[in-house]
């Protein structure tokens, strides 16, 4: 038999079978302790993965519920004035504080739109909302072609987007300042202001709940095929500055049909009957994409201006104000 420094050839042979078995086993076991550790690792990592979406969503819970960065010296029931600059022009808003505000409480906010030549002193000292438990932002408006401030979408406001842009950069701008809930972004206007209000509501619904227009001077239609806001549009049937059966001279449509538009817009499947009080009349249209509601408010014996709504087509309502707020409280429940 051959042999090698006195080894049979058989015997290392042998030899080298039981080392590779042995080999072969100890890579098995190192392996499948790799494969445990590795799953391990896996089981470790969904772990902690789990954990930190659930302490994300606590903290998305907290900073919903609690402000953070708002500023804590803003005294309550009270009037400040800011500025910014947007769109190259210097702009300026005014914001109202409620009764009881805590400065770590998130509030709805109301931006309210006054009429052509007016201002945001203007509406804040009619329009009622620093009653409200809201925060309340009355913004100025440019001066238009006719030398008025008037907001766009008018023919006599300034052509180009410089409004849809201020208010953008003023949302941007409030949470460094108050306390506010981003679900809950409102927006009313008064005539030319009513008509901006609706072009928040389309433009911008990504970010407004609801808008309401009061008197309002609808130049342009919505015509969008994405979520829009819900939508009051409250008229007086004796208005002859912005009439409510509209005006071909002044390219305004008649008031009923613009918001029919609206309703096509929001692909509205019902129109509720009107229903008759005795000096207004309200029609509904429900089933509206997004859960979104519209409604028109046409009112009797009423002109142009911030319009009274009559005792009994709102039980909880007082006056107009507290009728717009019930509107935007409907909207948050509807979505």
């Amino acid at each position: 038999m051959l042999t090698v420094d006195g080894t049979s050839v058989r015997q290392l042979y042998k030899s080298r079978k039981v080392i590779a078995s042995l080999f072969a086993s100890i890579s098995i076991l190192v392996i499948g302790s790799l494969l445990l550790y590795i799953q391990s690792l896996n089981h470790k990592m969904s772990s902690l993965e789990e954990r930190f979406h659930t302490i994300s969503a606590q903290m998305a819970s907290y900073e919903r519920a609690y402000c953070t960065n708002a500023l804590s010296m803003t005294q309550v029931n009270t009037t400040t004035e800011h500025s910014l600059t947007s769109a190259g022009y210097q702009r300026s808003y005014q914001v109202h504080t409620p009764k009881h505000y805590d400065p770590s409480v998130r509030y709805p906010v109301v931006v309210s739109f006054d009429g052509i030549g007016g201002s945001g002193d203007h509406i804040e000292a009619y329009s009622g909302f620093n009653t409200l438990p809201v925060i309340a932002v009355y913004p100025d408006a440019l001066p238009g072609k006719q030398g008025f401030t008037a907001w766009q979408g008018a023919p006599y406001s300034l052509d180009g987007d410089y409004d849809i842009e201020f208010i953008r950069d003023l949302l941007d701008a409030l949470p460094s300042q108050y306390c506010i809930d981003a679900t809950k972004l409102f927006a009313v206007g008064m005539s030319n202001g009513g008509g901006f209000a609706a072009i928040v509501g389309c433009r911008m619904s990504d970010q407004f709940r609801a808008v309401a227009g009061v008197s309002g001077a609808y130049y342009t239609s919505c015509n969008a095929q994405k979520r829009t806001a819900s939508l009051l549009v409250v008229h007086g049937a004796e208005d002859k500055q912005v009439p409510l059966k509209g005006s071909r001279a002044r390219k305004l449509p008649e008031v009923a049909e613009w918001v029919k538009e609206e309703a096509l817009d929001r692909s509205c499947r019902r129109e509720v009957a009107g229903v008759s009080y005795a000096t207004a009349t309200s029609y509904d249209w429900r089933d509206c994409r997004d859960d979104s509601i519209l409604r028109l408010v046409v009112l009797q014996n009423q002109k142009h201006g911030w319009l009274t709504i009559p005792h009994g087509i709102e039980d909880d309502a007082s006056n107009t104000t507290e009728y717009i707020w019930r509107f935007f409280e409907e909207s948050m429940y509807a979505l």
